[in-house]
């Protein structure tokens, strides 16, 4: 059976050197967003506002991070947000 082949690239919560991977389903604005409503629920830090150091090898990377905390900022806050991301 023919294996498939490898994925490469990297996604916006883990950038790297390697290209930026477009996902298909989700932006990766949707992906971080997601990822701080699970850290605020399981009592972790946001990564969106802590960003993993590699992320100064990907100006995509960067965008991102910044729209997304751009979104909770224009929330009011994280708490704001979060009842927002919680009803819609």
């Amino acid at each position: 059976m023919d294996q498939p082949p490898p994925i490469t690239g990297h996604v916006i919560l883990l950038p790297s050197t390697t290209p930026h991977r477009t996902l298909r389903l989700v932006t990766d604005v949707d992906l971080l967003l997601a990822a701080t409503i699970a850290s605020v629920r399981l009592n972790r830090p946001a990564i969106v506002f802590e960003p993993p150091p590699s992320l100064v090898a990907c100006e995509r990377c960067r965008e991102a991070y910044a729209q997304a905390r751009r979104v909770i900022e224009q929330a009011g806050g994280i708490a704001k947000w979060m009842e927002v991301a919680a009803t819609t």
